[in-house]
This record gives structure tokens, sequence and C-alpha cells, in this order.
């Protein structure tokens, strides 16, 4: 069965609020502090609430489905706050047990071909450092542009991406 790539819907909200805290416990140990990590596993009703809430203000925020499940998502904006002239992807996710099978760059095509058709040309992405997910966005064609702190306590490496 092929995944199939949708806008996320207010249905979606509790699933994506565990996907989201179960992504970020197992991508990010080691990396940020436990605390956080386990704040983010308590908090997840309150999540879900906030993603309820947020739908009408996130446009471009889209699921990755696949068998009834969502085991990715991607959330960009077609503006950057910090990058004049790019669209941003504030967030690309695949559950770990999927990762590996192409997802990741199907949901990354599906921003750029949405971002091009917006005429915008430019995409940046910011990972933190010891995701090995920055290999993933250099193999992608990202180009390292520079870093900053994310919560003013961890390094994000940043990724320019010319469409």
């Amino acid at each position: 069965m092929n995944p199939v790539i949708r806008k996320r819907r207010i249905s979606d909200s509790k699933e994506l609020a565990h996907a989201i805290a179960t992504v970020w416990n197992t991508t990010y140990k080691g990396i940020v502090d436990d605390e956080f990590l386990i704040g983010l596993l308590n908090s997840e009703k309150q999540s879900a609430e906030r993603l309820k809430n947020s739908i009408n203000e996130q446009p471009h925020y889209y699921v990755l489905v696949l068998q009834n499940k969502i085991i990715g998502w991607i959330y960009f904006t077609l503006d950057s706050d910090k990058y004049e002239s790019s669209a941003e992807i504030h967030s690309l996710y695949i559950l770990k047990e999927y990762q590996g099978n192409g997802y990741g760059k199907l949901l990354y095509n599906y921003a750029a071909k949405t971002i091009l058709k917006n005429k915008i040309k430019k995409v940046i992405i910011g990972c933190l450092d010891g995701n090995s997910s920055n290999n993933f966005y250099k193999h992608l064609g990202g180009k390292y542009i520079g870093n900053h702190l994310f919560r003013e306590r961890y390094l994000e490496n940043i990724y320019l991406f010319e469409l």
C-alpha cells in the first residue's frame, strides 16, 4: 500500500501530538535535555489542543499516512522570518520505524513543488546539531549556510535549498 500525503485535519491532532512527542524522544535523546523530552510526552493533551487551535494559521501542514496511521509530516511557510525571499520548512519528520524508505524525500519533494508553484525558489531548513538528519539534508542538496541557537540553548544548523 502506498502512503498518502494530505492536509492535516483537526481530527489528526491527538495522533499527531503523540507522533511529535515520540519522534522528538527518539530523535533528540542525548541531544536535548531529558526533562524537555519527558515534558513533551507529559503534555500531549495540551499539544493536541494547540494543534487543533492552530489549524487555520498553518495552511501548509501535511501528514503522511500509511495504512490509516500518520507516519510523518511536514510543515512549512511560504516566507521565512529570518531569510528574505525564502520559504521555510519548520518541521519534517518520519517516525523512526519508517525512516530509510524514501518517505522524507517524498514529503520534501511535495513541499518543494508547492513552494515552486508560489514562485519561490529558495527554501530554508534548520536541523539541530547532532541529529543524523543533517546528512539527509545535505544528501537532498541543502547547502550549509550557518547556524543559530534553538531555544537559546541548542545549536541548529541552517541549510539552503535552491529549487
